[in-house]
């Protein structure tokens, strides 16, 4: 196997590892008594969104559970795509750039150093896996 498949599977991987373990963080985190007490604060805050009312607290929790999800969806679509074009073409390579450099970007302003540290991994991946490619379908 050559270096740009590999390092096309490593960021694909990464990617499916980051949204596994968002997923299992969301769901199995034990908050403290200061965050219990926000989730009451955002579970009390109602909004209509559309003529549907929720709160902030599912919006949270379901944007947090539906990025898990996409991330591991992603990454997974990837490796497909490896699987079914045995090299991903130039225009994939070149997308899978783009996203998770904006993923690397959000990451740094508005989370911790894991998702910082996976997206990263990813966009360095693909990045390499366009560099050393041989020949562009």
């Amino acid at each position: 196997m050559n270096l740009s498949k590999i390092s096309y599977k490593i960021a694909s991987w990464s990617l499916i590892l980051v949204g596994i373990g968002h997923t299992i963080t969301t769901l199995l985190s034990s908050p403290t008594a200061v965050q219990k007490e926000f989730i009451v604060k955002m579970q009390n805050f109602s909004v209509d969104i559309f003529g549907s009312q929720t709160n902030i607290y599912s919006l949270h929790l379901g944007f947090s559970l539906m990025m898990g999800l996409l991330l591991f969806g992603y990454g997974l679509l990837s490796l497909q795509i490896l699987k079914t074009q045995q090299n991903p073409t130039f225009s994939v390579l070149v997308l899978n750039i783009l996203i998770t450099l904006m993923a690397v970007i959000i990451s740094q302003l508005l989370f911790f150093i894991i998702p910082v540290l996976f997206t990263s991994v990813a966009m360095i991946g693909f990045i390499t896996a366009l560099i050393t490619k041989k020949n562009y379908t």
